[in-house]
């Protein structure tokens, strides 16, 4: 084991625990997990599980978070059941469960059931701890360096004692600012009179969390919300990222040129300028193409003479969410003058392998250039990639010319595309470029 391994996990979940990813679960992790308790615990009935409440909350959510991204894609593809019914589930029980906390008589129909289960109390352990467990079915932090490691090693069967720690350390890392906003929650109810005067409206105010959160999951507001603020832990991340090596986390047995290898380990530590990788891979093993004629497959030597835009991407990464609102703009403006972009979907979480999904998240976000559907993740081993998002810009002749990982380095890709497209009209002057 590399013992780098666990020190990046910790590191990677730490940042996702403070980006802009997480917002939309912090209300309901406030007035559900830590003020909801310290009412609970005042109220006399149960003092021990509504001060344990915070940390039963953020236990179940890391627990289920990660049991469901290490192994939850080889469950569902060995069961006749579709691969969105984690996500559907867990939307679901977290409106069922902001209902109960509006409606006290609902809220004890919902616990009936574990009732017949042994233990001390039924209510707010059981009852905080499902919260987590729910919360971490639909939880969708950024994408990173360490999420794609844990996701690709689950869904390819990969899971090996590597895998486990870096998952676990992650894992802790995420909790521990998540518990600290939890535990916020609970103080400012303590020592807030307001809190203690109007019990009902802090149960009803945690069930509209809750309720909220199910319905902006439901039709992708919270996705609006992420793109909308800045990512603040931009500079934090990538200053971590350079330190890590990047076969730490590349895909096994991945076949990649040296050449191709060289390029990403530059754009890994932030070097993205014009490069010369080799020739690009061919795009293997994919599913589905969507966005072309037929919905026909394409294939990079028939788009010679053509500067061709890779871009590896998944719909609910938010990261990749900011730069395909650039990379739409390029394929609108370069379009007619012989640029080309595809965009090679790999599924980050088991939802993503939904080809309804994927098209309702093209629509979304205005993708109207080819899609190919690398379910399997064999165009992705290809390249040699490790994160969302990660672009290759390959020029003219099928040589690959920039690699870039993440978001920023715009204007220096567009220069790029720029001179590549000047390089392609010079070959051939029949071409209409301006």
């Amino acid at each position: 084991m590399d013992p780098s391994l666990a020190l990046v996990g910790l590191l990677g979940g730490l940042i996702t625990g403070i980006s802009p990813c997480i917002l939309p679960v912090l209300p309901v992790l406030f007035l559900s997990g830590g003020a909801r308790g310290a009412r609970l615990a005042q109220e006399g009935n149960e003092p021990a599980s509504g001060g344990r409440r915070p940390y039963l909350v953020v236990a179940g959510l890391v627990l289920s978070f990660s049991v469901f991204t290490l192994v939850g894609t080889l469950v569902l593809s060995a069961l006749p059941i579709p691969e969105t019914v984690i996500r559907w589930s867990g939307i679901i029980a977290l409106a069922l469960l902001g209902i109960g906390m509006i409606f006290p008589r609902f809220e004890t129909i919902l616990e009936k059931p574990f009732s017949r289960i042994p233990q001390r109390q039924v209510g707010t352990d059981r009852g905080g701890f499902v919260l987590g467990l729910v919360l971490g079915a639909v939880y969708v932090p950024c994408a990173g360096p360490v999420i794609a490691a844990i996701t690709i090693a689950g869904a390819t069967g990969s899971i090996g004692f590597d895998t486990v720690v870096l998952t676990t350390s992650f894992a802790v890392g995420t909790a521990i600012p998540l518990l600290v906003f939890a535990l916020a929650g609970r103080a400012v109810a303590e020592r807030t009179a307001a809190f203690r005067r109007k019990r009902r409206a802090l149960n009803v105010g945690a069930g509209i969390a809750a309720i909220t959160l199910a319905g902006g999951l439901t039709f992708n507001l919270t996705d609006a919300l992420q793109r909308a603020i800045p990512d603040y832990t931009t500079a934090i991340s990538e200053s971590i990222e350079k330190t890590i090596p990047a076969p730490v986390i590349a895909p096994d047995g991945a076949a990649v040129s040296q050449r191709l290898t060289s390029c990403v380990e530059d754009a890994w530590t932030g070097q993205s300028g014009e490069q010369d990788c080799g020739p690009a891979p061919q795009l293997t093993g994919i599913q589905q193409w969507l966005n072309t004629p037929g919905n026909t497959s394409l294939d990079l030597q028939s788009l010679r003479g053509k500067v061709v835009l890779v871009d590896f991407w998944a719909f609910s990464c938010i990261n990749c969410q900011r730069t395909i609102e650039h990379i739409t703009a390029w394929h609108d403006t370069y379009q007619a003058q012989g640029f080309e972009v595809i965009g090679v979907h790999t599924p980050e979480y088991t939802f993503e392998r939904d080809t309804g999904n994927v098209m309702d998240g093209a629509g979304r976000l205005n993708v109207d250039y080819p899609i190919a559907l690398d379910n399997n993740y064999s165009t992705w081993t290809d390249y040699g990639v490790s994160a969302w998002p990660t672009s290759f810009l390959i020029d003219a002749n099928g040589t690959v010319r920039q690699v870039t990982i993440g978001e920023g380095g715009y204007e220096t890709t567009e220069e790029l595309i720029q001179t590549l497209l000047d390089e392609a009209a010079a070959k051939d002057p029949g071409r209409k470029h301006s």
